[in-house]
């Protein structure tokens, strides 16, 4: 094992410790070995009580393994084997040594859930005897920068693809997740050994947002911060990462502001019934568009720019289409009687396709699918759990079982049900014509 050279250097060093020890121990008048409780006896370092003694070097067994649980109460640390996902618990007092990957002495306390390890331990007696953190294990902290692929059970971090080991431990604070049930706006930390993620760890997670008496803004657009705009529906329920927000919901010529508060795992109401109707104001806007024959489209009808164009204030989407150049989908908010907006479209290269361009209209398009293509008449089906409501990226589709028509690519299923927590999966869509089912563990009950 790597650790025995570091042992055998620091052996020396640990008999003067001890002899040191026994010196002061015979000063002090008391010469007494330390007993350790709650051990059975054994052969090494058997005191007058009949309990076992345990060091660093006493062990029969050994294992790199995740650390998945710490009981300080009741001195325990459970480990899952990082290639057959096995667990056990194994118990720890005064004579366990804790390691960092240098081989320098750590205390417990400088151990993580998630963290991979060596571990030594007596096996008949469940007794840990050294735990170090792993030398040949990787740490990818606090990054948001991933692509979950669920078909193929692989992970990208920046520029390197990664393995999801078949038991990954994925867990957020004291709870432990199915993996899927990570938001793409969550900010994680990997942790694994060469190619294969062992264990993931959720350090900023999501909450849920609803809409409640929203009708007047139907049809409109709801911003959250200044990352997301989405088109508003008639049932809304929206992963939003935990955070504090500025919400500006907008349609029927109104626009309200809001500050919200999302607390992880927790739905919060955004309730609208007190905004009073107003009467719709408009504003002319006058659009340069550039090449002048492309065509502009606002919230999805074609308009003629050759003369101001009216419309209520509020956001709204624009789309700008050309042949040879690259289509642009942008948000204009408006808020003036008169306003006008200046398009250039980026030619599109002769051996390349895509979106983007540069323009004075306001936000980026960060609708879900909006780069996503259906896949003929094909439907992704949700199982499990009956009767809970579904919500597709945001947008109700029925209660389960129910379906939804097949997207090719990333889709956030939300789980609903009154009395029961709310939970969310992020599921990965083949391009395929066959038909994707799903099913989800049931949901837990609210705490009364």
């Amino acid at each position: 094992m790597k650790f025995d050279l570091f042992f055998k250097k620091i052996r020396s060093k640990v008999s003067v410790l001890v002899a040191g020890i026994m010196i002061l121990t015979c000063a002090c008048g008391c010469g007494k070995p330390p007993v350790t409780p709650n051990v059975s006896t054994g052969e090494t370092g058997t005191s007058d009580t009949g309990f076992v003694l345990y060091g660093t070097y006493d062990y029969d067994s050994t294992d790199t393994a995740v650390l998945v649980g710490i009981d300080t109460e009741g001195a325990t640390l459970t480990f899952q084997n990082a290639m057959l996902g096995k667990r056990y618990t194994l118990g720890y007092d005064g004579t366990t040594g804790f390691y960092d990957r240098y081989g320098q002495i750590i205390s417990l306390s400088q151990l993580s859930v998630g963290d991979i390890v060596e571990i030594r331990f007596v096996k008949e007696k469940r007794h840990l005897t050294m735990a170090a953190l792993s030398a040949s294990a990787w740490t990818k902290e606090s990054t948001d920068q991933y692509i979950f692929n669920g078909i193929k059970n692989e992970v990208t971090l920046g520029n390197d693809i990664y393995k999801l080991s078949d038991d990954l431990f994925c867990y957020s604070g004291k709870e432990e997740l199915d993996y899927r049930e990570i938001n793409s706006a969550d900010v994680l930390t990997f942790r694994g050994i060469d190619t294969t993620v062992y264990s993931v760890n959720v350090e900023k997670g999501h909450g849920y947002l609803r809409l409640s008496g929203h009708e007047y803004f139907v049809g409109g657009w709801i911003e959250i911060g200044t990352k997301t705009i989405l088109k508003i529906t008639e049932d809304m329920l929206l992963t939003v990462p935990e955070g504090t927000y500025n919400i500006v919901v907008s349609g029927s010529g109104m626009s309200v502001d809001r500050s919200i508060t999302i607390k992880r795992g927790l739905e919060t109401v955004l309730d609208l019934s007190d905004v009073v109707p107003e009467t719709p104001k408009e504003g002319l806007v006058l659009f340069s568009v550039t090449p002048s024959e492309a065509t502009l489209f606002i919230d999805g009808e074609k308009v003629d720019t050759s003369a101001a164009v009216s419309l209520t204030y509020g956001l709204h989407q624009l789309m700008c289409t050309c042949d040879g150049y690259r289509t642009l989908t942008r948000y204009l908010s408006v808020g003036e009687e008169n306003a006008g907006i200046s398009i250039t479209m980026e030619k599109e290269p002769d051996d390349v396709s895509g979106n983007g361009a540069s323009t004075s209209a306001q936000g980026t398009d960060t609708s879900a699918g909006s780069q996503q293509a259906t896949t003929g008449n094909s439907r992704v089906y949700i199982n499990a759990p009956t009767g809970a409501e579904c919500y597709v990226d945001g947008n109700y589709v029925g209660v389960v079982p129910c379906y939804f028509p097949k997207t090719a690519g990333a889709h956030v299923v939300t789980l609903s049900r009154s009395g029961f927590n709310t939970k969310s999966y992020t599921i990965t869509v083949d391009e395929g014509t066959a038909d994707m089912s799903f099913s989800f563990t049931d949901l837990e009950r609210t705490n009364p």
